[in-house]
């Protein structure tokens, strides 16, 4: 079951992660670039529509724990985009940019 936020962007702590929910409707999963740099979630979602007209979304997400970029997870389904944010004892190391799951 896909979780519908109430507001565009909500976070949420459960056992030993983050959940980031974002409702994006109207844009595809291939519109979509997420990436996690310097202790934040960086979400930027672009769609061109047919008649020259793009829409732009972007927003940054912090948590207050560090997290294991290797197993952050995301996922795109029903318009929204699901990101999990595993907390870690390691220190944070450079960005990387997260595969999005269809």
């Amino acid at each position: 079951m896909t979780h519908h936020p109430d507001h565009e962007v909500e976070l949420f702590k459960d056992e030993g992660a983050y959940e980031v929910y974002v409702d994006l409707p109207g844009y595809d999963r291939a519109d979509v670039d997420l990436r996690w740099h310097d202790g934040r979630l960086h979400v930027t979602a672009e769609h061109r529509a047919e008649a020259g007209e793009t829409r732009v979304f972007n927003r940054h997400v912090s948590v207050p724990q560090r997290v294991d970029r290797d197993d952050i997870s995301a996922t795109y389904r029903d318009d929204v985009l699901t990101v999990r944010l595993p907390v870690t004892d390691d220190g944070d190391r450079p960005g990387t940019r997260i595969e999005v799951d269809g």
